[in-house]
């Protein structure tokens, strides 16, 4: 099989590349207006457009800036292929419509590269809340990286740049998981600098458990999360962007006693990739796209109560 990858961002260069490169009887092509270097692609193009429709590939993954996202994706629909988009997916609710009743109609994949549920660490972290000796009520999450280089499109808002749109699928992902759809509080603040989103937080209770995320393209580096009961203490470091070439340490207090556990190297952009070509092979699609789909209505809602203030 093989993937037709969009952009030679950092990302694609980094991660998507060398994952797909460790993965049997998968191979790509390569669309970039930038970079020059050689990246181990079957075939290189210098037009996206012009890649969409006269590429092989049965999958295109977009590695772009978010205000692209929308365009390429359709391209690929119409023109027969599956699709993966780096998140944010796309930017509204009317861009998504149009791609999930598109790829219905066509039936066909789309999916957002959300990955860091796909390490090991967090099917660890699953397993322990399913042991009903372990009780947890609060979630407390943060994920702050400091000011990004200022020819960063993510400072530019009318390319889909800004903290909200960067991070909120990680708050909304932990939402859908662990606190599921009803909502006994659902509060959020978004700061704003100029029109571009730099902080933002939110707060969500359901009837047991209540998360509170802390997100910032403006601050010293902090990546973790929480989950904390009467008597129970999970932590974990460099959650929402887990590296593949260290080992991670999860930190669980039980009562009086702590314990460290260690989780493997682990490459998440792998395992999602392996798992969407699986669900691709047996046409199974409804799970990435009602994932899709509950992040938009997330952060529709998050907008809502911040248009209200």
């Amino acid at each position: 099989m093989k993937i037709l990858i969009l952009g030679a961002s950092k990302t694609a260069q980094k991660k998507i590349i060398p994952s797909i490169k460790k993965i049997q009887d998968l191979e790509f092509d390569l669309a970039s207006i930038s970079a020059n270097k050689k990246f181990g692609e079957k075939k290189r193009y210098f037009d996206y457009s012009e890649a969409i429709k006269n590429t092989r590939s049965e999958i295109v993954y977009i590695s772009l800036i978010n205000s692209l996202h929308f365009k390429y994706a359709m391209e690929s629909l119409k023109n027969s292929k599956n699709v993966i988009i780096d998140k944010p997916f796309v930017l509204n609710k009317k861009e998504l419509s149009q791609i999930l009743n598109y790829s219905k109609k066509k039936k066909l994949l789309v999916a957002e590269a959300l990955v860091f549920n796909y390490h090991k660490q967090f099917l660890y972290l699953k397993k322990l809340m399913k042991n009903k000796k372990m009780t947890f009520h609060n979630i407390f999450m943060k994920f702050h990286i400091p000011k990004l280089d200022k020819n960063n499109f993510m400072l530019n808002p009318k390319l889909g740049g800004g903290c909200f749109n960067d991070m909120v699928p990680y708050a909304s992902e932990i939402v859908r998981i662990f606190l599921k759809k009803r909502f006994k509080k659902f509060n959020a603040n978004i700061k704003f600098n100029k029109k571009l989103s730099t902080d933002f937080s939110v707060n969500v209770i359901n009837q047991n458990i209540e998360f509170y995320g802390s997100f910032s393209h403006s601050a010293e580096y902090e990546n973790f999360i929480s989950f904390s009961g009467k008597d129970n203490l999970i932590e974990l470091q460099r959650f929402t962007a887990p590296p593949s070439n260290q080992k991670l340490k999860i930190k669980i207090k039980n009562k009086n006693k702590v314990k460290e556990v260690t989780v493997e190297k682990n490459n998440t952009f792998k395992n999602f990739l392996v798992e969407v070509l699986k669900n691709l092979k047996n046409k199974r699609f409804s799970y990435y796209h009602s994932s899709i789909k509950y992040r938009q209505n997330f952060k529709d809602k998050i907008l809502k109560i911040q248009n209200e203030k």
